[in-house]
C-alpha cells in the first residue's frame, strides 16, 4: 500500500489528534529510557550522544531501541563535524588533479552527514520544526506528585 509510513500512536498524541483518527490500541511499547552508546562509539559522536540523549530522556521521547537511530544521528554529526573542519581549514576551493580550483569534497561530506541529521533527527523532534508538531505535558504535571494527586482525584 503506497504512501507515508504510519505514525507510532505515542507521536499521534504528542502531536494532536484533530482529526480523530482512530489509534491501534494494542500498538506495542518498548522500555522507555536511554539506551546506552555503542562501546565503539568515540569523539564527537559520543559528545553529541552526551549531549542529546540526556535530554530527549528527559521529555520522555526515548526507549532502548531507539540506539540504532540515536547512533546513526551521532555518527552522523561527527562526519558533518568533521567535514566542517576541513571547510574551515582548507575554504571552499581546492587545487585539483590539474592543478586548477575545485569545490572542495568535503562540501559534499558535509550536505551527506546533514541529510542524515535531518533524517534521523527528526524522529526525536531535534529541529525547531519538528518540535512544533510535539507537546509534551508540563513537568509539574507529570511527576511522581502528579500521579499521586490524580490517584487521589
Amino acid at each position: 500500500m503506497p504512501g507515508p509510513p504510519p505514525t507510532p500512536s505515542r507521536l499521534v498524541e504528542l502531536k494532536g489528534n484533530p482529526s480523530k483518527k482512530r489509534l491501534n490500541g494494542a500498538e506495542p511499547e518498548p522500555t522507555r529510557g536511554a539506551p546506552r552508546p555503542p562501546a565503539n562509539l568515540k569523539g564527537e559522536a559520543l559528545a553529541e550522544w552526551g549531549r542529546i540523549v540526556p535530554e530527549l530522556d528527559r521529555l520522555g521521547l526515548l526507549s532502548r531501541v531507539d540506539r540504532a537511530y540515536l547512533v546513526a544521528y551521532v555518527e552522523a554529526w561527527a562526519v558533518f563535524d568533521s567535514a566542517r573542519e576541513a571547510m574551515a581549514e582548507y575554504g571552499p576551493l581546492v587545487a585539483g588533479r590539474d592543478g586548477g580550483l575545485v569545490k572542495n569534497p568535503a562540501a559534499q561530506v558535509m550536505r551527506d552527514a546533514a541529510d542524515l541529521m535531518i533524517k534521523f533527527g527528526s524522529r526525536f523532534g531535534l529541529s525547531p520544526s519538528d518540535r512544533t508538531r510535539l507537546s509534551v505535558a508540563p513537568e509539574s504535571e507529570s511527576g511522581p506528585d502528579a500521579q499521586v494527586l490524580s490517584l487521589l482525584s
